[in-house]
């Protein structure tokens, strides 16, 4: 991904920053270097559902607010098993507000996003099962193979 600092210098004299993603923790919303997204600085506390760009370390993330605290969120991917703590406003560089689909625009403030952003939340508990049986797949694969 971009340098650490380009993206916060970016952010902060264009007041977007548009890019393409890296990995899998958003997938199926975003698709691994093929969807755009756009992140603009946060102007207010993010909310449930928001999908936010934080530095983890060195590292830039962007994972969805599973919860929001008074002092901090809970933050994850909506492909991943872990949650993250204490993430707080002092790390959230922006927020994902809008992404693109080859040159579709998919529409962030519709019905149909606002039910996948639920939905994905609610069937959470999946991602951990999924994971699990293609880890088991791949096991049985590489016992057959070798």
């Amino acid at each position: 991904m971009t340098d650490i600092n380009n993206i916060e210098n970016i952010l902060d004299s264009e007041g977007v920053y548009i890019s393409t993603t890296s990995g899998v923790s958003m997938y199926p919303m975003l698709r691994d270097r093929r969807d755009t997204i756009v992140v603009t600085p946060c102007r207010e506390r993010l909310k449930k559902y928001d999908v936010a760009l934080y530095r983890r370390g060195e590292s830039y993330v962007l994972h969805r607010v599973i919860e929001v605290r008074p002092d901090s969120y809970v933050i994850r991917g909506d492909n991943c098993v872990a949650k993250e703590y204490g993430i707080t406003d002092a790390n959230i560089l922006g927020k994902l507000t809008a992404f693109y689909r080859k040159d579709k625009e998919i529409n962030m403030n519709g019905t149909a996003y606002k039910l996948y952003s639920r939905l994905i939340c609610l069937l959470h508990p999946f991602v951990k099962l999924k994971l699990k049986v293609i880890a088991r797949i791949k096991k049985i694969r590489r016992s057959n193979n070798g």
